[in-house]
């Protein structure tokens, strides 16, 4: 038994049900929805022996990841990681602005871990575990997923939710300078350029953005010219 073994499984179980569901890109353990907005992401994490023995599972165990990647919110860093592949971008799920993760639904006596599926030597779980992230796909993953194609939703999230693990999290506490970043550029796709002035400034003073400050600075005058166009036009 090895993550090869599992690999095969995903492939014949479970990356077909994301394909109809409109994801286009896959790898062993990777699949990708490319949205006009937005990239879905969806990973099968697999454990290093180190990172198994601790947890107390199998180096062919497996958590199931989501996230969500906004194409309004630009890199944070230059030169940013995001890889490509024909033109599209492909964000790795720990890359997502925000990232949630599924839990099994049947007991393991081996591990409590509800975000971890147990896979034995033996295989005795591996079709139970597919056939478990199979009903999940359409009871979680994909509703999960769906709720950012609320255009509000990420911007209610960011100005008003704690980080949730394991449910949704990835943007950092409010405040943060990460938290504070996000909610600027979502806002400024909202053309919400009050908020989006206030929190790209507050970004921009933590002094947490170094290689992308003249951007961030063009950014800000860009609320700035905005917001004094909407008062002469109020005036008027």
């Amino acid at each position: 038994m090895d993550s090869k073994v599992v690999n095969a499984h995903i492939k014949r179980r479970i990356w077909p049900r994301l394909n109809e569901a409109g994801f286009g890109v896959f790898t062993a353990r990777t699949a990708w929805r490319h949205h006009e907005e937005r990239i879905d992401v969806l990973n099968f994490q697999s454990f290093n022996s180190y990172n198994a023995e601790v947890i107390g599972c199998t180096t062919y165990s497996f958590s199931v990841n989501l996230g969500c990647f906004l194409k309004v919110i630009p890199p944070q860093f230059e030169p940013h990681r995001i890889k490509s592949k024909a033109g599209q971008m492909l964000p790795q799920e720990f890359d997502c602005h925000f990232r949630g993760r599924m839990s099994r639904t049947f007991n393991q006596p081996e591990l409590k871990h509800r975000g971890i599926w147990y896979i034995d030597p033996g295989e005795k779980y591996l079709g139970w575990a597919m056939t478990d992230v199979e009903t999940l796909l359409s009871g979680t993953a994909l509703p999960w997923f769906d709720s950012f194609a609320d255009g509000t939703f990420a911007l209610q999230v960011l100005l008003n939710a704690d980080e949730v693990m394991e449910e949704l999290w990835g943007f950092g506490r409010n405040p943060s300078p990460v938290r504070h970043y996000f909610t600027g550029y979502v806002a400024l796709g909202a053309k919400q350029n009050e908020v989006a002035n206030q929190h790209l400034s507050l970004a921009l003073a933590s002094g947490c953005f170094k290689s992308i400050e003249p951007r961030l600075q063009t950014d800000i005058q860009r609320t700035n010219e905005s917001m004094h166009v909407s008062s002469e036009d109020a005036r008027a």
